[in-house]
């Protein structure tokens, strides 16, 4: 989402706030806060993010190079709602899908969901004075590990993250619980690579975020992820990054295993130098 929102407005027959709106595309995207079948919920409706001809270029790209799902509306939504099922069926942090039907009907595909209390853990880990982070993190990659040791044991794309980022995750009184599950990877041969490229990723939101806290946090992340060995695998060929032929071409070059994007690269410097130093 590129814009806050805070403003009322009617849904689909509710009366409701809206919390954020992307300002790209139709401009129709967007999450909003209602009272529905009395409870508090999170009305997400889905709308085209880009222009028709942008969608269009990056669609190919999306399907073909990354191996992502597709960027239509209606897709992004059953996406989504699959990836929320999948994920809370194995006991992972998500908001529950919830049932429910708007009062009148909308033209744009949406979904009801839980409402989730919490701010974002990327805000708590900017604050300099949050406390109680170090457990909440470790038990994160606790998790995070085991979900990593399901992916590559049942061959499922759709469990790992597409979007590895603190500012996707809701710290619910401790627990941080992912949203944001609009694109799923769809290969199953890159399972390996692709939760590589998630460790890469939440390691350099971390660092980002927590600036000169951030290697003492990354610590704590350390003692909670279970699987060293995929740890160190990630260290190695992590910055490949995402796009499909690089991985089989990395087996023939190497140094291609050290040319991916700048971020990805210095996110897998600091997981090496972390590993390192906690031998």
């Amino acid at each position: 989402m590129s814009a806050q929102g805070g403003d009322a407005l009617r849904v689909g027959g509710l009366d409701a706030l809206r919390l954020a709106r992307s300002e790209r595309g139709d401009g129709r995207h967007q999450t909003v806060s209602a009272r529905l079948a009395g409870r508090e919920v999170v009305i997400k409706i889905y709308g085209r993010k880009r222009g028709r001809l942008a969608t269009g270029l990056r669609s190919f790209g999306h399907r073909f190079l990354v191996g992502k799902s597709a960027l239509d509306a209606r897709a992004r939504r059953d996406t989504e709602a699959r990836l929320l099922q999948l994920w809370a069926e194995h006991g992972f942090a998500v908001p529950r899908v919830l049932p429910l039907s708007l009062p009148e009907p909308i033209a744009e595909p949406y979904l009801v969901l839980e409402r989730i209390e919490g701010g974002l853990v990327d805000a708590r880990l900017r604050d300099p004075a949050a406390s109680g982070l170090e457990p909440a993190l470790a038990a994160f990659a606790t998790a995070q590990s085991r979900r990593h040791d399901l992916a590559e044991k049942l061959r499922e794309p759709g469990l790992v993250h597409a979007h590895p980022s603190f500012a996707h995750l809701i710290d619910r009184a401790g627990v941080f619980t992912y949203f944001d599950f609009e694109y799923a990877y769809t290969d199953a041969r890159r399972i390996e690579s692709l939760v590589d490229v998630e460790l890469a990723g939440f390691i350099g939101s971390l660092q980002r975020a927590a600036g000169a806290r951030a290697q003492g946090l990354l610590r704590e992340w350390l003692r909670g992820y279970t699987n060293r060995c995929r740890l160190e695998r990630a260290a190695s060929g992590g910055a490949i990054g995402r796009f499909r032929g690089l991985a089989g071409l990395s087996q023939w070059l190497p140094f291609l295993r050290g040319r991916g994007p700048r971020r990805l690269r210095q996110s897998v410097a600091a997981l090496g130098a972390a590993l390192e130093r906690s031998r």
